[in-house]
């Protein structure tokens, strides 16, 4: 993982979190954020896997191999939301949604309660499967072609996805985006962008201090440029599910990526310690915010209300309390150690 991108991954899963907690002005960043997810990770993907050959073992052995690090904490945090529903009575169960969420087939699903269920983020993790299962394809097929030809592609899918969101109302715009084939265009995005990414570092293998905080300045000023028209305009709302988040955070993406080693002063701020660390439990943060929810909901407000402390209306501040924490200890005792155990039964095999 690049440093600065792993940062920027960190604080994109904030936004997410404080969005779904209430943070509704929040709603273009967190957005944008999941874009970056999706983008980042299959540029990270062809950084690490590029697919050259195509073969059935290999193609099984990388899908089973991400499976192994989505299943386990999607598992873990949805056991501890039906625990916490069922010790609180906050609702009932609703096991056929649960069932297809545990297989990571909700995200299929156009219903509205399916989709989202008891872990509303976890439609992600659902899309982000279908993902890792289309790239060893995506990478063999479209990674050798020309980057026009790559470019032309993204337009078609664009158009395509366009065509099908732009008469939408917003439910089911949602069961649009949240579908994995809707994803098909990250995947394809992320690949390309690579695909500039080992352009540019052959054309220009050095560049100066200043010259670096220019370009990471341009790509974030290109962020705030889009956020801002959405804000005071209409006219690119109908498209902000299809390509609005696509050019400014693949520009970030790539320039965070080809000044690796020489960044601006952008970059030397994603590098200090305490966004590295945040970083590296981002995918904690983001799988178990729902779980920090009901935790604080439902154990701290009753403690700190009772001492006089009135918080029961400030979650999306003081569910970081819990979610933080929470996300370093699952990390450190159930990722991390799960991981290792993984990495050392594949080495025996």
């Amino acid at each position: 993982m690049i440093k600065t991108i792993n940062s920027w991954r960190g604080l994109m899963a904030v936004t997410v979190v404080l969005f779904h907690a209430g943070v509704d002005w929040m709603w273009n960043i967190a957005v944008t954020g999941v874009t970056f997810f999706f983008i980042s990770s299959a540029f990270l993907l062809s950084m690490r896997h590029p697919f050259e050959r195509l073969q059935a073992r290999d193609c099984g052995r990388f899908v089973l191999a991400h499976a192994l690090k989505l299943y386990p904490l999607h598992w873990l945090a949805l056991a501890a939301l039906i625990a916490i529903t069922v010790l609180y009575h906050t609702s009932a169960v609703d096991w056929s949604a649960a069932g297809l969420s545990a297989l990571l087939l909700q995200a299929w699903s156009p219903v509205h309660d399916v989709h989202y269920g008891l872990n509303p983020g976890a439609w992600y993790l659902s899309a982000l499967f279908f993902c890792y299962a289309i790239y060893p394809f995506v990478s063999h097929w479209i990674g050798k072609w020309k980057l026009w030809a790559q470019l032309a592609l993204i337009a078609v899918l664009v158009v395509t996805l366009g065509r099908i969101l732009l008469p939408l109302d917003i439910p089911h715009r949602e069961a649009v985006f949240v579908n994995p084939m809707s994803h098909v265009l990250d995947v394809v995005v992320g690949v390309t962008l690579f695909h500039i990414y080992r352009l540019l570092k052959v054309r220009f293998p050095r560049v100066g201090h200043g010259t670096a905080t220019l370009i990471e300045v341009g790509a974030l000023l290109l962020l705030a440029l889009v956020i801002g028209i959405n804000y005071m305009t209409t006219w690119l709302k109908p498209w902000e599910d299809v390509i609005n988040w696509l050019l400014p955070q693949g520009a970030i993406l790539v320039a965070l990526a080809f000044l690796d080693g020489q960044e601006g002063i952008i970059g030397r701020i994603l590098l200090w310690k305490p966004l590295q660390w945040l970083g590296s439990i981002s995918f904690e943060v983001y799988v178990l915010q729902f779980v920090a929810f009901l935790l604080f909901n439902y154990m701290l407000t009753p403690v700190l209300g009772h001492f006089g402390w009135r918080v029961d209306n400030q979650l999306h501040w003081f569910a970081l309390v819990v979610l933080i924490p929470l996300s370093w200890l699952v990390n450190r005792y159930f990722t991390r150690p799960l991981g290792a155990c993984l990495r050392r039964l594949t080495d025996c095999r």
